[in-house]
């Protein structure tokens, strides 16, 4: 382990993102390695390449069905004494409550349950015995209908059984820290009173949503927690590719240009330069070594000015696929 030690400390600043400080103290790094829409094969390959390339940090979930592989390679880079445990920061997650899609957690009223069952799953499944960060998938299932959550709909009381699992795992030191993902402050205001508040909000987030899609990243600000960004070149699960405006289009590619970088790492880097985390994803290494050239440049602020002002028709205040009201109502259209 001492080599690892030494690694850690002489590796090249570019290698290792900065962080973010979560609530608790704990140090988010700035970009991590996904995972999603990988099978275990591809994931534990694609995850061996981004601690070679230097990433610090992996996003994972229950849901994607690869979390063995993703396991597989953190064992075999220990091993290898590529790095520590401690030296990797490992997200996971656990579906959100009353997804009929989602075999795991599809009783509404067996939320505390099943959550506590799927964390220990997640342990299993990584062949770890902590995580770094784990949060909820999604808010519970009526959000996806009426748009929020809320009593009377049974949301809140779906979201705070849930919520007492993550709390009691955190608190066991099972997880460094707890959040969720696309929740929208009405989902927030379900767990108010809560112990310990949500650390972590990971949304959609990208070039041609606005500065503050939905107000999401200000309320996040305002609360204390972190916003984390998925999809972070604008993909989605029907084309399964960055979105060719990000990637081919006239202002992405001419401020690339003057930095001489592609419109990937000026995606990543407009996220970031916001002090908001972003998730990325390869399988090829000598991308994922670019996607980490992100502190050696800077964008002006004309530029950012630029990307704020540019919008992509159709994805403005879509931050999440679940919930869009910052009030809990009846329902939002």
């Amino acid at each position: 382990m001492l080599i690892a030690h030494l690694l850690a400390l002489f590796l090249p600043s570019a290698a290792r993102p900065p962080t973010v400080t979560l609530r608790n103290k704990v140090e988010l790094p700035l970009v991590s390695a996904g995972v999603w829409q990988y099978n275990s094969s591809v994931a534990e390959a694609s995850i061996l390449a981004a601690v070679k390339a230097g990433f610090t940090a992996v996003d994972t979930a229950l849901d994607y069905w690869n979390q063995d592989g993703v396991g597989r390679a953190i064992q075999k880079a220990i091993a290898s004494q590529t790095m520590r445990r401690e030296d990797i920061f490992v997200e996971t997650k656990v579906p959100g409550c009353g997804n009929p899609l989602e075999n795991t957690t599809r009783n509404p009223f067996d939320c505390y349950a099943s959550t506590a069952r799927n964390l220990a799953f997640d342990l299993e499944q990584l062949n770890l015995t902590y995580v770094d960060l784990v949060i909820i998938h999604f808010p519970p299932f009526p959000s996806f209908i009426v748009r929020s959550c809320g009593e009377w709909t049974g949301s809140c009381q779906m979201a705070r059984a849930q919520w007492k699992a993550m709390v009691e795992f955190y608190k066991a030191g099972k997880a460094r820290a707890i959040g969720v993902s696309n929740y929208c402050p009405s989902c927030f205001e379900c767990l108010r009173d809560s112990e310990v508040f949500p650390m972590v909000n990971q949304v959609m987030y990208h070039v041609g949503m606005g500065a503050d899609p939905g107000g999401i990243v200000s309320y996040g600000r305002k609360m204390g927690v972190v916003t984390q960004a998925y999809s972070s070149l604008g993909n989605n699960p029907f084309t399964k590719h960055a979105d060719v405006r990000i990637l081919k289009g006239n202002l992405t590619t001419g401020i690339a240009k003057s930095h001489n970088v592609s419109t990937v790492q000026l995606a990543l880097k407009y996220i970031i330069s916001q002090g908001i985390a972003a998730v990325t994803k390869s399988s090829n290494p000598a991308h994922l070594k670019s996607d980490l050239d992100l502190w050696s440049w800077d964008l002006s602020e004309k530029e950012m000015d630029q990307l704020q002002a540019f919008e992509i028709p159709g994805v403005l205040q879509k931050y999440s696929f679940a919930c869009s009201s910052a009030q809990q109502q009846h329902l939002v259209v």
